[in-house]
């Protein structure tokens, strides 16, 4: 943003002598000098020296505005948007239906806000973040997937082909609120470390295969695991990315 400081001018008035037909002891002194009020320059606005972002944030966003960032599609499996001050992911069948970055990325630890906000009447839904997200010829993906129920699980997986192993298998917790509330989610992907911390608490650890993806992009991502209600919508907000 630009600012302007307001110049401030002064005028300085000249005394002009008029002659007139008055008898010289009426007329004022020549060497007298007449008061003239100056008025007094305003002390400009301070500007505000700019707030520098920490050096080891790779990437943030609000979602404020149309992300930059991540993808937009609608298709037979769901939806991926910004909308409302949030990033939307909706699946529609019972399957991971996810958003993924242009930008990749290593070693990443990944902040954001998470609420499953729809989702079937039991809770059996889940949302999280994939990291290391590689795409191949034939569309599947290659990741780690950090995520939580809103019945109050968490879980760490590996993906290979878009068919997922279990890290760290579906395990439930109290620390992980419930329904349609929020939940402060942590994942850190740095080396071999994968990290689940979930508002404030370390809930799980696990070695990244050796062979696995040591780069990619990042994802959000969301599914319904009942077929007979198959609508889950998470949405994602305050996303921090960076370096650990």
């Amino acid at each position: 943003m630009t600012k302007r400081s307001r110049l401030a001018f002064s005028i300085v008035a000249g005394i002009v002598l008029l002659a007139c037909a008055c008898p010289a002891a009426s007329l004022p002194a020549i060497d007298q000098p007449t008061d003239t009020a100056v008025p007094e320059t305003p002390t400009p606005p301070e500007i505000p020296t700019p707030t520098s972002q920490p050096s080891n944030i790779l990437f943030s966003d609000n979602f404020s505005i149309e992300s930059s960032e991540l993808e937009t599609y609608s298709d037979a499996s769901g939806s991926v948007e910004t909308k409302d001050g949030a990033y939307v992911v909706r699946s529609t069948s019972d399957l991971w239906n996810w958003g993924r970055s242009d930008s990749e990325f290593s070693d990443t630890v990944i902040e954001f806000d998470e609420t499953i906000a729809i989702g079937p009447t039991n809770n059996n839904a889940a949302a999280g973040v994939i990291c290391r997200m590689q795409t191949r010829d034939d569309n599947s993906i290659d990741g780690y997937l950090l995520a939580i129920s809103s019945d109050g699980f968490y879980s760490i997986r590996s993906i290979s082909s878009s068919s997922m192993d279990s890290l760290v298998d579906w395990t439930s917790s109290d620390t992980i609120n419930q329904g349609n509330q929020a939940n402060k989610i942590r994942a850190t992907c740095s080396g071999s470390e994968l990290k689940l911390e979930v508002n404030g608490e370390t809930l799980a650890t696990a070695s990244a295969p050796a062979d696995g993806p040591q780069s990619g992009g990042f994802g959000f991502a969301a599914v319904s695991f009942e077929t007979n209600d198959p609508v889950a919508e998470a949405h994602f907000d305050n996303l921090v990315i960076s370096k650990p």
